[in-house]
């Protein structure tokens, strides 16, 4: 049975996404896992938060009531890492602005704690089973949010609910 789940993302500008192709394509091809598949450009998209499956129609009122209106968020993109056990590579911030990290916390009652840091990502690459990537720090890749929407997702395929214009 296919399992609906929700998240808010950002989708990446045309400049943004070359900069993310530049990105991964200077992994040396002893980076790559055997068997590993990269995530189509056109699915890419910074997570901000996994919300479950819940339902979508209390999450919107409340992103509505909270959203403060139109604020710059700008990401330096700058370290690359892994997680389920190496099985998903991503392009992660270091350094989260300290407005999207308070909105975060405000608005859906997320705090990054050491157990469950807050790590703004886009995600690269999807191996079939663990692989040992080296987490590591890179030239960064600024990037400016336009909007953040609200995603639902059911079998990898994405429906955006909602948008909201950060810049």
């Amino acid at each position: 049975m296919a399992q609906l789940h929700f998240f808010l993302a950002a989708w990446p500008s045309r400049e943004v996404r070359s900069g993310l192709r530049l990105r991964l394509a200077k992994l040396g091809p002893q980076d790559w896992p055997p068997g590993g598949r990269c995530e189509m450009p056109v699915r890419w998209h910074l997570t901000l938060s996994y919300l479950g499956a819940t339902d979508p129609a209390p999450l919107q009122r409340r992103l509505d009531d909270c959203w403060p209106g139109p604020f710059p968020i700008t990401l330096r993109l700058d370290r690359i890492g892994a997680f389920h056990g190496g099985r998903v590579l991503w392009l992660g911030a270091q350094e989260v602005p300290a407005a999207l990290a308070g909105w975060r916390q405000g608005c859906l009652g997320e705090d990054s704690t050491p157990a469950n840091p807050f790590l703004p990502h886009v995600t690269l690459l999807r191996a079939p089973r663990p692989w040992p990537w080296v987490e590591q720090t890179i030239k960064p890749l600024r990037w400016t949010l336009e909007e953040l929407a609200l995603v639902a997702s059911v079998d990898g395929q994405y429906t955006l609910l909602r948008r909201w214009r950060v810049a």
